[in-house]
């Protein structure tokens, strides 16, 4: 798992003013050009009988900027409609998107508390991460999250999005950047708004789990006015509000929630406050104990300490004096969104569209402190002495290491019985302060003014859009040590004590992360000539945004005085873009597309992408289609920027205090043998663009008018892919630095002896300083290259006096998904590779997606089967080639289920070196009593499937052992009833 000034804000909005100011005079420019048009199309224009009808049956689809009447295109393209959100049975556009059956590892939900990017939630469509897959609202770009996934990729949140707004959603299984720039490398998810709406509509929601928790209400509304042909307009507007209540990890049990593998040959309890647990050398606790500052070297130090009321050795020895971390499996979460669409009919095809919306997003989550809490500084020495790091970094400045010595009592407080030296170090995981918890509460701005309508022959349409999401971050829980050690020295903090104010050792900060996005864009479509098939399609057109960010950490964290999350990015960047794209059927049965543009930043340079496409017919029943085309993906302004990112990077060796990580060796410090390193990633200006090569091929298959088929190929290839060298085995060790601190004076081997027994030892200093952190550049390393096949099958038969029954399946299969670096090439298809992305959700082969809806009369119901398969708990990325190295090196906050120390994996373990496949059905139903009433209701996971074992994994809520993947399952069957009345 990878974790986390004023004056650099003010300057960062007066750039982005002046970049408002060009937009808006670009804007005034295009105006200017167009109004001849508009003065023509008024008076010259004549519209012929019919045709006005014949242009509202063409529609856009995404991936393409030319209408037409058919919508199965070259490019493989899954609708899903405002009734399939509905029948879905989930209560959000998120969750949808999230069981895509395209959707893959790297996907981020807010289920995930310690995620970089708290509160969000993006998809990631063939596993190529958020970053890879473009997110659009009715074709136009929108602002992206104020937060970046992992400290380093940019996405749109989808938690924030209304379903009732919400007229379709087009997902494009294939790279488009020659249509839409940048980040549609993986492909293209577009949102689609209701175009008018006449009316009233009310809808209102409650449920909760078969566990009386998780409840969640719904309530939504949407008016509209204004006949568009009639009247010369519409407007309508749509308000949603949505709340998730909190679900705890302790209201569920299950193999999946177990910590204590102690009953498994070789397993250990990871419970906190084992012995043993996440490889603390002095366990964590609850209750407190202090550490003989003279210790008698021969005995055990936990024996010769003192302990505070609650526990003591004999207890803890016995793993007696445990505690639970209080973790979720649910954040608590919100949405109030309200949506605004006026359309005004210009006269002669033109019409003005003005789209304004504001949508708020709050989640509360928690999560522990990525490493130990100052009473447990001790940890990364294993000696009674030692220091630890914060890191003071922002925009600007840093990294620079800020050390403090552990925490520790005075001689003369009353819990310090030891008086041989001044101080005695305390061990102590403050419950009082508790876990770390994030909140957030987002305002997202759009405001989208469009014109179209028809000139000389040209289809033109120009747009503006103004976008802004204003984050308010406050974040509890984290120690600054400088408070904490004065209240233990004046006596007014007393460990365990009943009057302790936790805000006077762990005060709540804030910060406010933005960004902005300002987009022109301004298109023209036309036909050309006729060719044998029809009319040669061309469009043409110029796009201008620019996209800034400003995040920046809480002053205290930035400058090292209190533990926190440590992830800042301070940039903008300009992108001007020339596009231009031909379409026609040169033959009847034979459609081909051609399509170009340019895309030039500011901070990076130039990229021209092209792509090419065919769809061939030679009967009526079948189809052929492919598609060919590069894109690219610029760096972002967090991997490149004024940026910068410091996380728990889990255990690593020194490889000068131990060499080859072998412990027991003559002159090693086994202390250092496998030690939780903090990593730092700081931006890298020199970075270069990720480029790649995209293609598909399918066959679409239509035997009769109520079934069709599809079957499509797809491949993607990613080069120059920008990496964290901390993801990575061999590229950590060829492109990592550690920065060190000064010597110390720790226990080192005197003598060889026999493997795993602890050798003679004598403090002797460190012939090289301490290490502190290691630094884990972005670098332009990587190769890699997915492909698979994607089946789709949807029909709709009548069933005679049982109703009409509509049936589809939409299946992925992954066959590829290999990543080669420094010659090395790993396929992780199937695998847990690449763990160290967006809450490691694994990696498997197959997903898929079945919906099955009959109705008959005012009746309705809609099964719907999500489907994720098997995958191997194995990361052969970072050298994780085996299930017992798997296990051992498990990104879980608890610790690794069976400690290093282990060297043959016992059978009982077979079991959980695969991560198994996970179902879950949905049922909803609803009645339409009148047209104007109806009620309806869910069932989510309707057979209360539990989700699968994960052994590996670090993204479960409440970190539990499963992947993501599987929230279904670890939210447990819920119940959702509902009604809408309509007018």
């Amino acid at each position: 798992m990878r974790n986390t000034q004023g004056t650099r804000r003010t300057s960062a909005l007066s750039d982005s003013r002046s970049h408002l100011q060009r937009t808006v005079l670009g804007l005034t420019g295009a105006v200017t050009i167009l109004t001849p048009l508009f003065a023509g199309s008024a008076t010259a224009q004549t519209t012929p009988p019919g045709q006005s009808q014949q242009q509202l049956q063409e529609v856009v689809v995404t991936g393409s900027l030319i209408g037409r009447t058919d919508t199965k295109t070259p490019s493989p393209v899954q609708i899903i409609s405002a009734q399939d959100l509905r029948n879905s049975g989930v209560t959000s556009v998120a969750e949808v998107l999230h069981n895509l059956a395209a959707n893959g590892a790297g996907t981020l939900n807010q289920a995930y508390g310690q995620a970089f990017a708290s509160g969000g939630s993006g998809v990631a469509l063939r596993g190529l991460t958020v970053g890879d897959t473009l997110t659009l609202i009715d074709g136009e770009r929108m602002v992206t999250y104020p937060l970046t996934d992992d400290g380093e990729r940019s996405f749109v949140d989808l938690s924030a999005i209304p379903m009732s707004a919400v007229d379709s959603i087009e997902v494009l299984k294939d790279g488009a950047s020659a249509i839409y720039g940048a980040d549609a490398i993986a492909g293209v998810v577009n949102i689609k708004l209701k175009q008018t709406y006449q009316g009233g509509e009310f809808t209102g929601e409650g449920g909760a789990t078969q566990h009386n928790d998780g409840w969640y209400w719904h309530a939504s509304a949407i008016m509209g006015w204004g006949d568009l042909n009639s009247d010369g307009y519409n407007v309508y507007a749509t308000l949603d509000y949505h709340r998730n209540e909190l679900i705890w990890g302790t209201s569920r049990r299950g193999l999946w929630t177990n910590l204590d593998w102690s009953t498994f040959p070789g397993g250990q309890n990871t419970t906190p406050g084992a012995i043993g647990a996440q490889a603390l050398v002095y366990p964590d606790s609850a209750t407190g104990y202090v550490l003989n500052p003279t210790p008698n070297p021969a005995l055990n130090p936990l024996q010769q300490a003192h302990y505070l009321p609650g526990c003591n050795y004999t207890l803890l020895s016995s793993d007696q004096c445990t505690f639970a971390f209080p973790g979720q499996i649910q954040p608590p979460t919100s949405q109030t969104n309200f949506l605004g669409k006026f359309t005004k009919a210009l006269g002669q095809d033109w019409k003005l569209t003005v789209t304004a919306s504001l949508f708020n997003s709050v989640a509360k989550q928690t999560a522990p402190p990525t490493e130990p809490a100052f009473g447990h500084l001790l940890q990364n020495t294993g000696a009674e002495q030692g220091s630890i790091p914060l890191i003071a970094w922002g925009p600007g400045f840093g990294p620079t290491p800020v050390i403090y010595s552990p925490l520790s009592l005075p001689k003369s407080n009353a819990n310090n019985p030891f008086t041989t030296a001044p101080a005695a170090t305390l061990v102590y995981s403050f419950p009082e302060v508790g876990p770390w918890v994030i909140n957030t509460s987002t305002n997202t701005y759009r405001l989208f003014g469009d014109i179209k309508g028809t000139a000389g022959g040209w289809d033109l349409d120009a747009s503006v859009g103004f976008m802004y999401a204003n984050m308010n971050l406050d974040f509890d829980g984290g120690l600054n040590p400088t408070y904490a050690q004065q209240a233990l020295n004046n006596g007014s903090y007393v460990p365990g004590g009943p009057n302790n104010n936790p805000s006077q050792i762990a005060p709540a900060v804030s910060s406010n992360p933005t960004s902005q996005l300002d987009v022109v864009d301004v298109h023209g479509t036309r036909d050309l000539f006729q060719i044998p098939g029809g009319p040669l399609g061309l469009a043409i057109g110029t796009q201008f945004y620019h996209k800034s960010q400003n995040d920046t950490d809480p002053p205290t964290i930035a400058n090292g005085q209190q533990e926190g999350i440590t992830n800042f990015a301070v940039g903008s960047q300009d992108v001007w873009a020339g596009f231009l794209e031909l379409r026609g059927k040169p033959l009847k049965q034979l459609e081909l597309g051609a399509a170009v543009r340019y895309d030039h930043y500011n901070t990076y340079g130039g990229q021209a992408s092209p792509k090419f496409d065919a769809k061939f017919t030679p009967i009526d029943k079948l189809s052929l289609r492919g598609t060919w085309g590069k894109g690219f993906r610029a760096p972002t302004i967090a991997e490149s920027g004024d940026s910068g990112i410091a996380y728990g990077q889990g255990n690593v060796y020194d490889p000068v205090l131990c060499p080859g990580g072998v412990p027991n060796v003559k002159g090693t410090y086994n202390a250092l043998c496998s030690y939780p390193v903090t990593g730092a990633t700081p931006g890298n200006p020199a970075l270069k663009a990720v480029t790649s090569e995209n293609a598909t091929f399918g066959v679409i298959f239509e035997p009769a008018s109520v079934f069709n088929m599809s079957v499509d190929w797809y491949y993607i290839k990613l080069t120059n892919d920008i990496l964290c060298a901390c993801d990575t085995g061999n590229l950590a060790r060829t492109y990592a630095s550690i920065v060190r601190g000064p010597s110390l004076s720790l226990p080192v081997c005197t003598a060889t002896t026999a493997p795993d027994v602890q050798c003679p030892t004598a403090n002797v200093a460190t012939p090289v300083g301490y290490p502190i952190y290691s630094l884990y550049p972005y670098v332009n390393a990587g190769t890699t290259k997915t492909s698979g096949i994607d089946i789709d099958l949807r029909g709709k038969f009548d069933i005679g006096n049982l109703g009409t029954l509509t049936a589809g399946i939409n299946y992925t299969y992954m066959a590829q998904y290999e990543i080669t670096y420094l010659g090395q090439t790993f396929d992780l298809a199937g695998t847990h590779g690449p763990s160290g992305t967006s809450g490691d959700t694994g990696n498997p082969k197959q997903r898929a997606v079945g919906t099955f809806t009959w109705e008959k009369g005012p009746a309705t119901a809609t099964f719907t089967v999500n489907y994720t398969g098997s995958f191997h708990i194995t990361d052969p990325l970072v050298g994780w080639n085996n299930c017992l190295t798997a296990i051992q090196t498990s990104g879980n906050g608890y610790g690794a289920a069976i400690p290093g120390t282990v060297t043959t994996l016992a059978p009982q373990w077979v079991p959980y070196c695969s991560v198994d496949h996970f179902t879950s059905v949905n049922l909803f139903g609803a009645y339409h009593i009148n047209d104007h009433f109806e009620v309806h209701g869910s069932i989510t996971n309707l057979f209360n499937t539990a989700p699968s074992v994960d052994l590996e994994t670090y993204g479960g809520g409440a970190l539990y052992r499963y992947t993501t993947l599987n929230q279904d399952g670890a939210v447990g069957r819920f119940f959702l009833l509902g009604a809408t009345l309509k007018w």
